[in-house]
C-alpha cells in the first residue's frame, strides 16, 4: 500500500522540492497551495514524472492554510481519494503580506498591523490549522508523521532577526505548537517534528535580504534531502530540531 503525503506549499520553493522527493519515493501527494496555475503546474509535473499513464497519482488542491475550513476540505478531500494520511509536511511561509511591494526587512515601527496579520495567519496559525486538520485521520489510523518547517533565523540558530519581526515570532510561535502537540500525541504513534532551514533558494528569500549573514543559499532540492532523512528514520526514533543551515565552505567562505 502506498502512503500518502500533504504538503502544504507544495506548489513552490521548499514544498515542491519537497513533494517531488516524496514521490521518487513512491507517494502519493496531495500538493496544497493558493495559486492554481502553480498547483496544476507542480501536479503535472508529478503526475508525468512518477505515475504510470492514466493514473491519477497525485492531487492538487487550491486552499488557503489560513482559513480554517480550507484546512478541512484539505484533509477530507485528501481522504476520499486516497483513503488515509499519513504524512503531513507544513511548508507553507510568507515573510510578508501578500502582494506588499516593500522589500523586507524592515522594522517594527514601521511594520503595518494588518501585515503582522497576514504573516502570523499563514506561517503560525495556518500550521495549527494544518496540523489539527489531520489529527484525526492519523489518530484513527494509529499511526502518522507531521513534519513542521520552521527558520534558523540566524546562523547562530533560532534567534529573532533584527527587522523581521512577524516572521521572526511565527517561527518561534511554531516551536512551541510543536513540542506542544509531539508530547500530546506520541502514545498515538504519531511523530510531531519540526525541522529549521537557514536560508533556502526559494521565492520568499530572493524577496528578502536575510540570506545575507549565511552567505549563501541552500539549493530547494538539498533541503527536501534533509526533510527525507527524517521521514525516513525508524519508526523506534525521533530527531529533535535539526538546523539545517549553509555550509560556507559550498560558498567559497
Amino acid at each position: 500500500m502506498k502512503k500518502v503525503a500533504i504538503v502544504t506549499g507544495g506548489s513552490s520553493g521548499i514544498g515542491r522540492a519537497v513533494g517531488i522527493a516524496l514521490a521518487e519515493q513512491g507517494f502519493h501527494i496531495a500538493v496544497v497551495g493558493r495559486t492554481p496555475r502553480f498547483v496544476e503546474a507542480a501536479v503535472r509535473e508529478l503526475d508525468s514524472d512518477w505515475a504510470p499513464d492514466g493514473v491519477r497519482a497525485h492531487l492538487g488542491l487550491v486552499l488557503d492554510v489560513a482559513v480554517e475550513e480550507h484546512m478541512q476540505r484539505m484533509a477530507a478531500e485528501t481522504m476520499d481519494e486516497f483513503g488515509r494520511i499519513d504524512l503531513l509536511v507544513a511548508s507553507a511561509g510568507v515573510g510578508k503580506k501578500a502582494g506588499s511591494g516593500r522589500v523586507l526587512p524592515y522594522s517594527s515601527a514601521a511594520l503595518p498591523k494588518d501585515e503582522w496579520e497576514a504573516v502570523i495567519g499563514v506561517n503560525l496559525t495556518g500550521t495549527f490549522l494544518a496540523n489539527r486538520a489531520v489529527l484525526p485521520a492519523m489518530m484513527a489510523q494509529g499511526c502518522g508523521h507531521i513534519i513542521n518547517i520552521c527558520s534558523s533565523t540566524t546562523p547562530r540558530g533560532l534567534r529573532g532577526t533584527p527587522f523581521a519581526p512577524a516572521y521572526s515570532a511565527s517561527k518561534f510561535g511554531v516551536v512551541g505548537l510543536t513540542e506542544s502537540l509531539a508530547a500530546e500525541v506520541e502514545s498515538q504513534g504519531i511523530r510531531v517534528q519540526a525541522v529549521f532551514p537557514g536560508p533556502v533558494d526559494t521565492p520568499l528569500v530572493d524577496n528578502t535580504r536575510l540570506a545575507q549573514p549565511f552567505g549563501g543559499a541552500i539549493a530547494a532540492e538539498n533541503f527536501a534531502a534533509a526533510v527525507m532523512y527524517l521521514v525516513a528514520q525508524p519508526t523506534d526514533a525521533t530527531i529533535v530540531h535539526p538546523h539545517v543551515i549553509p555550509f560556507r565552505g559550498a560558498f567559497g567562505r
